[in-house]
C-alpha cells in the first residue's frame, strides 16, 4: 500500500472536482471579454470579438428602449454578474468535494498507517523510530491531506487560467502576448530553482522535527527522574538547542521560499510597464498592429489578463510549496507503509489444545538481540514449563526478564534457537490464537481512557457484570471500586492517572483474569501491592483457576517462592534454575537476595 494507491482508489474526486472548477475558470476568462465588448459598444468601435459578444448580448432583447448603449451595458453587466454567481456556486461545490476527498484520504492514510504499525514488533518500531512514526501519523499525513485539498481546488485551475489568459492575449494582440509569454518561463525557472532548494531543506527540517519530538517525549516520560536528579536546567538547555536548530533551518527554508513572490512581482511589474508603454504609444499615435488598431478596451482587457496571470502565478508558487511539502510527506508515509512485520503468521498456522501436565512452553538454546549484530539481550536460554505449573523469574533490572516475556507473547522472535508452544515451534502457531490464550499484565500498568467497564471489556468483549465483579474481587480491586457511585462506569483518565499505583495494578490484574487465559503472565505487576494483598491475589487466582499456567516476574522472593520452577537471570542469561529450596542451596545470589529481604521483614 502506498499513498498513490489511496489516490487511485479515490480517483473520481480528482476528476469531478477539477472539472466543476473549470466552469468557474472559463467564466473568469470570459468576464474581461464581455467587459471589453460593453466598452467597445459604448465607444462605437467594436472589433470582431466584441461584435460576436455584442450580438450575444443583444439576443437577450431590449430592456431599456431609451438608450441602446445603456441597454447593452445593463444586459452585459447582468451576464457578468450571473457568470460570477455561477462561478461562486461551482467553487463551493468543488471546495466541498475537495474537502471531502482530502478528509477521506487523510483518514484512510492514518488508518492504514495505524493498522500497519500495530502489526510491527517491538524491534521493528525501535529500528524505525517511535517518535518518527508519531510525526508521520500527525504532521506528514496532514501535509498529504493539504496537498490533495489544494490539488483538487486549484491544481488544474491555475495552469488552465495562465494558459487561457495567454491564448486570449495573443488573440487580442500577438505582440503584447509575446511579452506575457516571455515572463512565464522566467517565473517558472525561479519557482523551479527555489523549490529544488527548499524541498531538500524541508526534508531535513522534518527529520529535525522527529528529533524534537523524541526529546519532548523522553522529557515527558522521564520528568520524575529529571526532577530527582535536579537536571531541569540541563534538559531545558538541550531542548532549546534542538529547538533553535529547528527554528534556524525553518527560517532558512522560509527565506528561500520568500524569494518567489518578490522576484515574480518584479518581473510581472516590468511586463505591465512594457504593456502600458506600448499600449499607450499605440493609442496616442494610432499605430496599427497586424492590420488593426489597438483600442483602449483591448489595452484594459490585456492588463486584466496580465493581472490574472500574475495573481495565478503567485498562487501557483504557493501551491508548489504545498505540493512540495506534500510530496516529501508522502515519501515519508510510504516509508512507514513499506515496513513489514518481522513477526507474522505463516501461510497455514496451527492451533492445539493440550491437557494439564503436558509441556506448554519450551525454550531451546534461544538467543535474541535487539540490534542485528549487536549484543544479545538473551543468551542460550533453555527451560520448559508444563500446563498448570507456575514459573517464577527473578533478576536485576535489565537482565532480560521482560524480553523473555515478549518472546512468549511473540512480540519478538529468536535470532537462533527455538521457542516451542504446546509442542510446536511458536512461529508455526497462530498469532491470534496464541495471544487469545495468553494474558499479559505488564510491568507498567496500562489503563486506557474510558471507564472501568471499557477497560475490562478490552480483554473480553462478552464479559457480563458478574464476570467483571468476579475478576475485580479476585484481584482485590472491588475494595475501592465498590465505593464509586457510578460503579463499573467510573471514568478512567489517560494512563489511569486518577488511580494510585496499587489500584492501577489491581485493575490490570483483573483485566488479565477476565480474559480467562491458558497462561497468565504477571510482569512485576504486584510491585505496588503490600505483601499481604500480593499473597491474597495470588492465592485467589490459584484457587479459582486450578489448571492455569502462571508466569510471574518479581523482585520479591516471597512472591515467586512457591513456583514449580524459578529462573534466576543476570546479564541476559539464566545463571540458576530450580525450586526455591534448591536455589537457596545452589545459588549464592538468590540466597543473598533472600536473606536481604528477610532482614527487611519480607
Amino acid at each position: 500500500m502506498k499513498v498513490r494507491n489511496l489516490i487511485r482508489k479515490n480517483l473520481v474526486y480528482f476528476i469531478v472536482g477539477p472539472l466543476i472548477k473549470m466552469i468557474e475558470a472559463i467564466f473568469d476568462l470570459l468576464i474581461p471579454l464581455f467587459m471589453k465588448a460593453v466598452i467597445d459598444k459604448v465607444k462605437g468601435t467594436p472589433d470582431t470579438i466584441s461584435k460576436n459578444l455584442i450580438s450575444f448580448i443583444d439576443s437577450f432583447g431590449t430592456w431599456i428602449n431609451s438608450n441602446e448603449n445603456l441597454n447593452t451595458a445593463i444586459i452585459g453587466g447582468t451576464i457578468i454578474l450571473v457568470m460570477g454567481i455561477i462561478g461562486f456556486l461551482t467553487t463551493m461545490v468543488c471546495q466541498f468535494i475537495a474537502a471531502h476527498a482530502a478528509t477521506k484520504i487523510g483518514s484512510e492514510l492514518r488508518e492504514t498507517l495505524y493498522q500497519n504499525i500495530l502489526t510491527l514488533s517491538k524491534k521493528d518500531i525501535e529500528d524505525f523510530g517511535n517518535n518518527k512514526l508519531i510525526t508521520i501519523l500527525n504532521s506528514d499525513t496532514y501535509q498529504v491531506q493539504q496537498g490533495v485539498l489544494f490539488f483538487i481546488r486549484l491544481g488544474i485551475r491555475a495552469p488552465f487560467i495562465i494558459l487561457g489568459s495567454l491564448v486570449l492575449s495573443f488573440i487580442l494582440n500577438w505582440q503584447i502576448g509575446l511579452i506575457f509569454l516571455a515572463i512565464i518561463p522566467i517565473i517558472l525557472f525561479i519557482v523551479f530553482f527555489v523549490m529544488r532548494k527548499s524541498s531538500k531543506k524541508y526534508l531535513h527540517i522534518q527529520s529535525e522535527l522527529d528529533d524534537l519530538s523524541t526529546k519532548t517525549s523522553d522529557t515527558i516520560n522521564g520528568y520524575k527522574v529529571i526532577r530527582a536528579f535536579n537536571r531541569e536546567e540541563y534538559e531545558n538547555t538541550k531542548f532549546n538547542e534542538l529547538n533553535e536548530e529547528y527554528k534556524k533551518d525553518a527560517i532558512k527554508v522560509s527565506k528561500i521560499n520568500a524569494l518567489i513572490n518578490p522576484l515574480t512581482f518584479a518581473i510581472v511589474t516590468l511586463a505591465t510597464i512594457a504593456v502600458i508603454y506600448l499600449g499607450g504609444w499605440q493609442m496616442n499615435k494610432a499605430i496599427i498592429f497586424n492590420g488593426s488598431e489597438v483600442m483602449p478596451s483591448t489595452l484594459i482587457t490585456l492588463v486584466s489578463y496580465l493581472a490574472t496571470i500574475f495573481q495565478t502565478l503567485v498562487l501557483l508558487t504557493s501551491l508548489i510549496l504545498i505540493f512540495t511539502k506534500s510530496l516529501v510527506a508522502s515519501k515519508r508515509c510510504n516509508e512507514a507503509l513499506k515496513l513489514t512485520p518481522s513477526v507474522k503468521d505463516i501461510a497455514n498456522p496451527i492451533t492445539k489444545n493440550i491437557n494439564p501436565g503436558e509441556e506448554i512452553f519450551k525454550f531451546d538454546h534461544v538467543n535474541m538481540s535487539y540490534i542485528t549484530g549487536g549484543n544479545n539481550a538473551l543468551t542460550d536460554i533453555t527451560f520448559s514449563l508444563k500446563k498448570g505449573e507456575q514459573l517464577g523469574i527473578i533478576g536485576p533490572t535489565g537482565s532480560g526478564k521482560s524480553t523473555l516475556i515478549n518472546m512468549m507473547e511473540r512480540f519478538l522472535d529468536a535470532d537462533s534457537g527455538t521457542v516451542y508452544y504446546k509442542g510446536n515451534d511458536i512461529k508455526n502457531y497462530s498469532l491470534k490464537a496464541l495471544r487469545n490464550e495468553l494474558a499479559l499484565v505488564p510491568q507498567k500498568s496500562n489503563l486506557f481512557k474510558g471507564t472501568i467497564r471499557s477497560n475490562m471489556l478490552m480483554a473480553n468483549a462478552n464479559a457480563t457484570d458478574s464476570d467483571i465483579a468476579k475478576a475485580l474481587s479476585l484481584a482485590k480491586a472491588d475494595e475501592f471500586v465498590k465505593d464509586y457511585e457510578d460503579g463499573y462506569d467510573h471514568p478512567v483518565m489517560e494512563n489511569g492517572s486518577n488511580f494510585s499505583g496499587g489500584q492501577r495494578q489491581r485493575l490490570c490484574i483483573a483485566r488479565g483474569i477476565i480474559k480467562n487465559p491458558e497462561v497468565l503472565i504477571l510482569d512485576d505487576s504486584t510491585s505496588a501491592l503490600d505483601l499481604l494483598t500480593d499473597k491474597i491475589v495470588r492465592n485467589n487466582i490459584s484457587h479459582e483457576f486450578k489448571d492455569l499456567t502462571k508466569v510471574i516476574i518479581s523482585q520479591r522472593i516471597a512472591t515467586i517462592k512457591d513456583s514449580d520452577l524459578i529462573l534466576v537471570f543476570e546479564g541476559g542469561q539464566i545463571i540458576a534454575k530450580g525450586t526455591h529450596e534448591e536455589l537457596l542451596r545452589n545459588c549464592p545470589s538468590y540466597l543473598e537476595t533472600y536473606e536481604s529481604q528477610m532482614q527487611k521483614g519480607e
